[in-house]
């Protein structure tokens, strides 16, 4: 009789767990199931090894509702118990925890980190023949993420590895549906890929006729609507303009009813620019408004899709000789580029617009185009404002203002080598940006070793707002497991990074400083202090907020006290910041 293992029975039973929950339903539905599903495994959270696997199945249930911060901090832990020495049949999960944490990274738009990461599973899996079977995958977001950071070359090649792979193993086994489904997978990859690095390889074309054959085969839906709209692709790149659109109008309404919302604008677009092509302005024009009003309603207005769909909507504009308007979706274009960390976006929404008028391309590339559409800049952009005059410009706005500094960055650049503090400490300021943006915040000034954000209310205080603010300040810590991990994983340091984070919400000053020699638009008043102050007051693991803030939060914080004494001020009341709180903490399950 052969004796089961007891730790691959808990596994499977975890697994078992995981299936038997809904994934399908609302948000509200998934998180409800987790809920359930950290109930049923909490007696597994005692073995290092099984909690580990218990936190990437927990980690999937946020992925798909898309909180990726909170899934990527449970990654995390997973990892650091699973390198804490678990027995070998935990290798297998080690490498899957690597590859997670690079689609969540790469979710976040985090591609350095999720190369990074990737480069590991991949390094695994390379060295243990029992792993090898996730190359594929490995490989097919890898070329994905060398995309995004403009590597074509290994885009290329990672795109063909995984081609090549998935080959081999749908010969070996043609008869396994899975493997049949991963190669039709990796057959419409390979196109998106090479057309994507601006590649045209008329084999391709065979590539998607067999991948069409296979889905149909397996009755995979979805990936026929994919392969299809793949076909479609290729045949406008190769000037098949008729067949192209015929395929496009076809689809497009099958992909919406399926709400294949992501395949849907990309068919969107792909019929904006037949039409434009065609000279038909006024239907590219169409197709292209009602696909931004819908990306704005599915929440999906940053998306590499959307950036596309901004800078067709420019070419169209100034084929019709609109082209203030044309500017002004290239600029668009190139605000999604940098919100994304695309940079490859912007230099082409720059291109674009220095054919029109080189001057105000050069300020569409050089200003923070987020930071210039923050609500006093727009207004204060819509008016000349002389530096000679007596009476300064100035506007009152209601605002959450954030402040991060590193700790000991002076000393940390002392005692360790210089160019690895600089290089992570670059690596986390640029993670740092896209958070801040990715919650609608602005970074107004770098002040030393730190920033300063702002997070603007509108005309009346709100909630959502101040929740930004917190959120982003949570997810600067957790951007730091990654970079202090790095540095001892790769650079053998034994120092970590630390940062101190304080927030304030109230009212606020734009204004304009300086005089005809230097000038200069910053944020004054009593609630950016008090930010500051709170900043150097807080610990390196939690931030500080004042009353203000924990009162329009409350309700979604978790909190506690932690009144401080401020030179000016007095005794202040602050409150430290614990975590967001759980569905049932703030009474929602039943909502």
């Amino acid at each position: 009789m052969v004796e089961i293992d007891p730790t691959a029975s808990d596994i499977e039973r975890i697994k078992a767990l995981f299936d038997s929950c809904d994934l399908s339903g609302a948000k509200e539905e998934i998180l409800k199931s987790l809920l359930q599903f950290e109930t049923q495994t909490a007696s597994f959270m005692s073995n290092l090894g099984l909690s580990a696997v218990v936190r990437w199945h927990k980690s999937l249930f946020l992925q798909k509702t898309r909180h990726y911060p909170r899934a990527e901090q449970l990654l995390h832990e997973a990892l650091t118990a699973l390198e804490s020495g678990p027995e070998p049949i935990f290798d297998r999960w080690r490498l899957k925890t690597c590859l997670s944490l690079g689609y969540v990274h790469e979710a976040q738009w985090n591609y350095i980190d999720a190369e990074s990461y990737l480069s590991e599973a991949c390094e695994s899996a390379m060295s243990e023949p029992g792993l090898a079977k996730y190359l594929g995958e490995i490989y097919s977001l890898l070329s994905r993420v060398s995309l995004c950071l403009g590597r074509y070359s290994r885009s290329k090649r990672f795109v063909a590895l995984e081609k090549e792979i998935s080959f081999r193993n749908y010969s070996e086994k043609p008869a396994d549906s899975t493997m049949a489904n991963i190669y039709a997978h990796a057959l419409v990859n390979y196109s998106r890929m090479t057309r994507s690095v601006g590649l045209v390889d008329a084999r391709v074309q065979k590539d998607i006729e067999e991948s069409i054959a296979i889905f149909d085969r397996l009755k995979n839906e979805r990936g026929l609507f994919t392969a299809r709209l793949e076909d479609a692709e290729f045949r406008f790149l190769t000037n098949d303009v008729d067949g192209a659109l015929q395929s496009v109008q076809n689809l497009a309404p099958i992909l919406k009813e399926k709400g294949m919302d992501r395949e849907w604008m990309q068919a969107g677009l792909l019929a904006a620019r037949i039409h434009r092509k065609l000279l038909e302005y006024e239907q590219a024009e169409k197709i292209l408004n009602e696909l931004i009003h819908r990306a704005e309603e599915i929440h999906l207005v940053h998306e590499p899709v959307m950036a596309d769909a901004f800078f067709e909507m420019g070419a169209v504009q100034n084929e019709v000789n609109q082209e203030t308007k044309a500017l002004e979706y290239y600029r668009e274009s190139a605000k999604q580029g940098m919100v994304l960390g695309i940079k490859n976006i912007i230099i082409r929404a720059f291109e674009a617009a220095r054919s029109i008028d080189r001057y105000k391309a050069r300020e569409l590339l050089a200003s923070d185009l987020v930071y210039e559409d923050a609500l006093f800049v727009r207004n204060r952009m819509s008016r000349t404002i002389s530096p000679f005059k007596e009476s300064r410009s100035r506007a009152k706005l209601l605002a959450s203002t954030l402040f991060v500094d590193i700790v000991d960055f002076s000393r940390m650049m002392k005692r360790s080598d210089e160019d690895l503090a600089v290089t992570m400490i670059d690596e986390l300021i640029d993670r740092m940006y896209l958070i801040i943006y990715r919650h609608n915040g602005y970074i107004d000034k770098f002040l030393g070793d730190g920033f300063m954000a702002i997070f603007e209310h509108g005309f009346s205080l709100s909630t959502e707002v101040a929740i930004h603010a917190i959120t982003a300040g949570m997810d600067i810590h957790r951007a730091l497991d990654h970079k202090n991990r790095k540095l001892k994983k790769v650079y053998g340091s034994d120092k970590n990074i630390q940062v101190r984070i304080g927030i304030s919400t109230g009212e606020i000053y734009a204004l304009l400083l300086g005089n005809y020699i230097k000038t200069e638009f910053t944020y004054l008043g009593n609630s950016v202090n008090l930010a500051s102050k709170l900043e150097s007051r807080a610990t390196e693991q939690f931030m500080l907020i004042d009353e203000q803030t924990n009162e329009l939060t409350k309700e979604k914080v978790l909190s506690e006290p932690a009144d401080t004494f401020i030179p000016g001020l007095g005794q202040t009341a602050a409150y430290r910041v614990l975590r967001l709180a759980r569905m049932q903490e703030r009474g929602e399950a039943e909502s």
